[in-house]
């Protein structure tokens, strides 16, 4: 379809009948009184095909002197969409004298429609709209008004001439629409210096999409709201768009992922990981960190410059969409570790026919004793003393697990490795999981905060008696969908007990849209698997026990170099300055008292990774970790300044999406119940998340009975 910049643009067209190229003929302006009328076979003659000719409407100078004519022509949906176009028609001449009507725009700059009446009325305010067809209707509503539009359309007011208006009182009022508040906006630009005083009509935003003074009023408005909506017009340069509120502030782009503070080989890794999933980069290096964390959290604690002991573990949380490939991303980062776990099943297996066999025959020995009559209670001791105690369960074959409860998770590591992690790529589980859930939370938080800490695991229950588990590590890495992960990280009661400070979080952008296709590289197999060789040999190496213990551990302590510890210092200190009232990480003051904590931990992992038998952390493994740490630091505040922690406004902005995918600017709560978004089909979340878009300004109410909203314009 022709727009109608185009339409008024001059036409390369040949008359059948004059041979001069179109751009040698000139309107005359006015058409002369001795011209021919316009026909209706010059009309036809350029009617795009499979339109008719609709109307047409007449251009008069100020004396009423034809300018030319706008005609309009229409195709009717007949199996294709509706559609218009507007053409000019001037009477033309060409170099050699010929004159005749010619499809052809005015000259600039054009002629406003409507001057002759402009002249008649000269102490009349004057009304502005957009086009002839609402101009006409807009005269016939607002009969105090003289209408005036400019042809071509909204985007071709600043090749109009508005010296017309000069002195004039001038209202515009805008079609309810972007191209609308755009038009309005140029031709209050365009009226500075011409008219003696310009004001804008604010359209509500509840009027539907498009909307303009020639449609037909919506239901639940009157003519005199119409009025009103005029007698309001506020002046041109202090009119603020009637726009809906965002629902999140702008959120800035995500900074990338400092992958070489990694240290070579995990960042090898991650980089060839990225490039070999086509995943981002903070992705591929959250999951290679996490791994390389739960390595490396049994063999060593780090000593904080003031002298108390913290343990290598690390808490990540990732947040990616579905269809991320954050799994697959995963899968690669985890297989060293899965391979361990394999070895450990093996020696499981047969560890544990062994300790069936001798199990029973302790447990048959014990019973034996215990039933021996004829021992006195001196016999019967001395024979379970000799008897020794029960044999020990193996320990069980695992590293990893994706959801479990706080309390099977202290049940379990009786018998567990005594460095675990909690690792998955599917984290809504354990969001919305039991764990989680409003009578769990705060103990979940509690217990999960300790175990960060590395404090002694205690359990008292009435069945199982008193507990007191030592040498427990726990790292952690969470693969989470926005949503779940806005109603973890926007968790009043997870922040309050301080688990959420104690959370590495990466919210990288999608690069979905990107992800053609492309080959492997050998070179970062090759990456992969030496980042998995080293993590396997780090796990693989002897763990530090307590002596006569099998899984309670004894790590070794690496110390801070004293240059290191200068290093840290400073950014301890540059922190808290900015965690006052009225400071930048005031609003996070949470995260950011632990990290320079956090920054001690990552420097010892990096540590562990480059060199398994280091005492102490030199200063370049400290520079990469404040480089971390700086990166989380700024992460957390540019995710809390967007409030895209928020579900409530999350489930809003789901809602609105969707609203706009149904097309429609009415829309009833028994079809979102029905079709919405699935988190959002009881009325209960559906009417919380249309709450939030009315206080927003993205929809207002139709009606109660039965239930329905309308999109604003914008929307």
């Amino acid at each position: 379809m022709l727009t109608q910049d185009e339409a008024f643009a001059p036409l390369h067209v040949t008359s059948a009948t004059s041979p001069a190229p179109d751009d040698e003929w000139h309107p005359v302006l006015p058409v002369p009184t001795d011209a021919p009328e316009l026909s209706m076979e010059i009309i036809n003659r350029s009617c795009p095909e499979g339109y008719t000719f609709t109307t047409q409407w007449r251009y008069l100078n100020a004396a009423g002197q034809i300018l030319g004519y706008v005609v309009r022509y229409d195709r009717p949906a007949n199996g294709l969409p509706a559609a218009k176009q507007v053409k000019p028609f001037t009477f033309c001449e060409s170099p050699n004298g010929k004159r005749e009507w010619r499809c052809k725009g005015f000259p600039e700059p054009r002629p406003l429609y409507g001057l002759a009446r402009l002249a008649a009325r000269p102490d009349a305010p004057v009304l502005v709209v957009e086009g002839e067809k609402t101009a006409d209707a807009a005269m016939m509503r607002f009969k105090d008004y003289v209408v005036v539009t400019s042809p071509g359309g909204s985007n071709a007011a600043r090749k109009a001439d508005w010296s017309p208006l000069k002195g004039r009182r001038v209202v515009i009022w805008p079609d309810a629409d972007e191209p609308g508040a755009k038009y309005a906006d140029t031709v209050a630009d365009l009226l500075q210096g011409i008219a003696v005083a310009t004001y804008v009509v604010g359209i509500p935003p509840c009027m539907p999409q498009a909307w303009d003074l020639a449609d037909l009023l919506p239901a639940d408005l009157t003519d005199n709201d119409i009025a009103g909506w005029l007698e309001g017009a506020k002046p041109a340069r202090q009119i603020v768009a009637d726009k809906p509120l965002p629902l999140f502030p702008p959120l800035p782009p995500a900074q990338p992922f400092p992958v070489n503070a990694l240290g070579p080989v995990l960042s090898r890794a991650a980089a060839a990981i990225a490039r070999k999933v086509q995943v981002s980069e903070a992705v591929a290096a959250q999951s290679v960190f996490a791994a390389a964390a739960l390595a490396a959290q049994p063999h060593a604690d780090v000593m904080l410059p003031y002298g108390q002991k913290r343990p290598l573990s690390l808490f990540f949380v990732t947040v990616a969409a579905s269809g991320d490939r954050k799994s697959t991303a995963d899968n690669e980062a985890l297989w060293p570790i899965r391979k361990y776990e394999q070895e450990l099943k093996k020696g499981y297996d047969s560890e544990r026919q062994s300790w069936l066999i001798n199990h029973a025959a302790w447990n048959g020995e014990k019973k034996k004793i215990e039933n021996d009559r004829k021992l006195d209670f001196e016999g019967r001791e001395a024979a379970l003393v000799d008897l020794g105690p029960e044999p020990e369960h193996p320990l069980l074959p695992f590293l990893t697990a994706p959801d479990p409860t706080i309390e099977g998770l202290h049940k379990a590591w009786v018998s567990a490795q005594a460095g675990l992690g909690i690792f998955t790529a599917e984290g809504g589980m354990f969001v919305g999981g039991h764990s989680l859930s409003r009578d769990n939370r705060l103990r979940t938080a509690a217990g999960y905060s300790e175990m960060w800490d590395g404090q002694p695991i205690k359990r008292i229950r009435s069945q199982d008696g008193v507990s007191v588990l030592y040498g427990r590590r726990l790292s952690v890495h969470l693969m989470v969908q926005p949503e779940a992960a806005a109603q973890f990280l926007a968790d009043q009661t997870l922040r309050d007990q301080g688990l959420l400070s104690r959370v590495l979080v990466a919210a990288p952008e999608s690069i979905a849209g990107t992800r053609t296709y492309r080959e492997t590289s050998a070179d970062d197999d090759a990456a992969i698997r030496a980042y998995g060789a080293r993590i396997l040999s780090i796990l693989e190496a002897p763990w530090p026990l307590t002596k006569g213990s099998r899984n309670e551990l004894e790590p070794r302590v690496l110390t801070i170099t004293d240059d290191a510890a200068a290093l840290w210092e400073a950014f301890y200190n540059q922190i808290e300055r900015q965690c006052g009232p009225g400071g930048d990480l005031q609003p996070v003051q949470d995260f950011a008292a632990k990290i320079a904590e956090h920054a001690a931990r990552i420097a010892g992992v990096l540590t562990i990774v480059e060199d398994f038998h280091a005492t102490t952390i030199d200063v370049e493994a400290m520079r990469s970790a404040l480089t971390l740490a700086d990166w989380y630091m700024n992460e957390a505040v540019r995710l809390q300044q967007a409030a895209r922690t928020d579900p409530k406004l999350l489930e809003a902005e789901k809602m609105l999406n969707w609203l706009r995918e149904r097309g429609k600017n009415v829309i009833a709560l028994r079809e979102i119940m029905q079709f919405g978004p699935s988190l959002l089909r009881t009325k209960k979340a559906a009417e919380a998340a249309l709450a939030v878009l009315i206080n927003h300004g993205w929809i207002t109410g139709v009606s109660d009975r039965p239930r329905k909203v309308r999109l604003v314009r914008g929307a």
